[in-house]
């Protein structure tokens, strides 16, 4: 089945240069305007009737007939006729008119496999701001939710002054170059949401309009969504996507969740920081102090400068003259339609069958992680035009045999973990988690990412669940099973790593299924009190929490050991 997205999200190959920008069907870029600086509401017009679409576009016979010559002519007297029909206030004509040209150029693309004359790519550059006036025309009246004050202060300034500089000046006119393929998209959204437009340059500072963007944080995609607030706001990620880094997605779940915000702190300088570094973290420091300033409040370096990074991209984006700025010109939107295609296929057998680069076709579908399509179905993106191609010669496509490999997280140290510890929350084993992340010994820093098992690393579930063997836990062994770790193990018995270490004379944490452990010597448990040798960064409260005894109880074990001259190889004795 082809689906034939609204116009914004269209993506046209022109020839071999690079893809052009727009979307299937017609929801173009709403017109641009500039915020209202007294702070005044801004009135905004919403579609009272369905976006512009090609949902029901179905070719004449008598136009397949046609040579390109004349189905061009044609789509040309159609564009006049919609520019004629917009002046007499004819909205209806007019986007019948409109999608008569998207039907025309549909069959120009699919005659001319996919390459597109000069005369027609003017075409098409053409029919976004048409169907933008259009859309702006049709609009109800409705209220944008608050305004965006244009703050010109010393934190300001200071970030316009580290724009202006060379390297990064450069980095902002690439970023603001390639925001024209997504804009348009963003535009119409924030409308639908009655927001404020010029939220539409905040992904500038996110990610520089980069789809495949990844932060130290995990963030990802153009929002730079972390994945549990990607889950929230429906965002989904598996072995074989990721939709966080599918900006058409991504978009309305992350002005999604910045509406949440407004609406929890009404003010949208709140809302932009919260968004940087957690609603949390602002509502403590209003709890804290009382204080709803953002530029009064102690927040993370990073959010203190994340609004004023923003303005600061508004004031030049808004008076490049003004800084002796020369803007280039954006990108064009992509123009695309959906095929679903419901097997496991290569993005590179398509893009050989639709005779396109098979970078071309990733970059219309960033949210694909390993260059293949899921087995479960998946609406593939392909050039407007080539959709028919595609969907009729799907059953001819080998079908992969390709599976993603083992879903990897990340996960930052906090104070008070051990690699037990994490080993036990993402059900694997020390020995695991050093080869991951290449640790030779224990000792791991606060503030350290590592690298851990995701949702369905080696076929188990990642998630803290109570481990259920079949054995009783008052048994006097254990027989390993695929997937064991000594630390799970321990905390099933209730006993330590070191206990089943010494009770089985083990050296390291390699474990084998089928391997027989000893759970005591005298089959009843394991009790009384073990022995432990002090490593590097050891605390005794780091020790007592990684064995869980009480401070007191292992300082009362050991009454000679003084907690602040503890030595590498010294040995303790660990209450049982």
């Amino acid at each position: 089945m082809i689906r034939h997205l609204p116009l914004i999200g269209l993506v046209f190959v022109v020839g071999c240069a690079a893809p052009r920008t727009l979307e299937p069907g017609a929801r173009t870029t709403p017109p641009t305007g500039t915020a209202d600086t007294a702070g005044n509401t801004v009135a905004v017009e919403e579609p009272p009737d369905p976006d512009l679409t090609l949902d029901h576009v179905a070719p004449a016979d008598s136009l397949a007939m046609k040579d390109p010559a004349s189905l061009l002519a044609d789509a040309r007297m159609r564009y006049d006729a919609a520019l004629t029909a917009l002046e007499r206030s004819d909205t209806t004509a007019a986007r019948a008119a409109v999608d008569e040209v998207l039907e025309l150029l549909v069959l120009l693309s699919d005659d001319q496999k996919h390459a597109a004359t000069p005369a027609q790519a003017d075409l098409l550059r053409k029919l976004g701001p048409l169907v933008d006036r259009i859309q702006a025309r049709r609009r109800a009246t409705a209220e944008v939710r608050g305004s965006i004050p244009r703050v010109l202060n010393r934190r300001v300034t200071q970030q316009i002054n580290l724009f202006l500089k060379d390297r990064s000046l450069n980095i902002l006119k690439t970023a603001y170059q390639r925001s024209g393929r997504y804009i348009p998209m963003i535009r119409e959204e924030l409308s639908a949401r009655g927001m404020p437009p010029e939220l539409q340059w905040l992904p500038i500072v996110e990610s520089g309009f980069k789809p495949r963007a990844f932060s130290w944080a995990s963030a990802a995609g153009m929002w730079q969504f972390v994945y549990d607030t990607g889950k929230r706001y429906g965002l989904q990620r598996s072995g074989w996507v990721d939709d966080r880094f599918d900006p058409h997605k991504a978009t309305p779940a992350a002005l999604a969740y910045l509406g949440d915000l407004y609406t929890m702190f009404d003010d949208w300088f709140l809302a932009m920081a919260a968004y940087n570094c957690g609603e949390n973290r602002v509502l403590r420091e209003i709890n804290r102090t009382g204080n709803r300033d953002y530029w009064k409040m102690r927040l993370p370096r990073e959010t203190r400068n994340y609004v004023p990074k923003f303005l600061a991209v508004l004031h030049i984006i808004e008076n490049p003259e003004k800084y002796g700025v020369e803007l280039p010109d954006t990108h064009d939107p992509y123009l695309f339609e959906e095929v679903r295609v419901e097997k496991s296929v290569a993005l590179q057998h398509v893009a050989d069958l639709l005779a396109m680069p098979q970078d071309d076709l990733k970059t219309l579908n960033t949210d694909i992680r390993y260059g293949v399509t899921p087995p479960t179905g998946f609406s593939l993106r392909v050039p407007l035009g080539a959709g028919s191609t595609l969907l009729g010669s799907l059953d001819e496509l080998p079908e992969s045999n390709f599976k993603p490999p083992p879903e990897v997280r990340r996960y930052r140290v906090r104070r008070g973990d051990t690699l037990g510890h994490i080993a036990v929350r993402f059900r694997t084993s020390v020995s695991r988690l050093r080869s991951m992340n290449r640790i030779r010994g224990s000792l791991i820093r606060v503030g350290q990412l590592l690298r851990v098992p995701g949702r369905n690393y080696g076929g188990q579930q990642w998630a803290g669940q109570t481990a259920s063997y079949g054995t009783p836990r008052d048994a006097a062994t254990h027989t390993v099973r695929r997937g064991d770790s000594l630390t799970r193990i321990a905390r099933y018995y209730g006993t330590s790593v070191v206990a089943l270490k010494l009770a089985n004379g083990l050296r390291g944490d390699l474990i084998h299924p089928g391997q027989v452990l000893r759970l005591s010597g005298n089959g009843s448990g394991i009790s009384g009190a073990v022995t432990y040798n002090i490593r590097s960064g050891d605390t005794l409260a780091r020790i007592a929490r990684a064995f869980k005894v009480t401070l007191a109880a292992l300082m009362r074990a050991n009454p000679d050991v003084q907690a602040r001259r503890l030595q590498i190889g010294q040995r303790i004795v660990i209450p049982g």
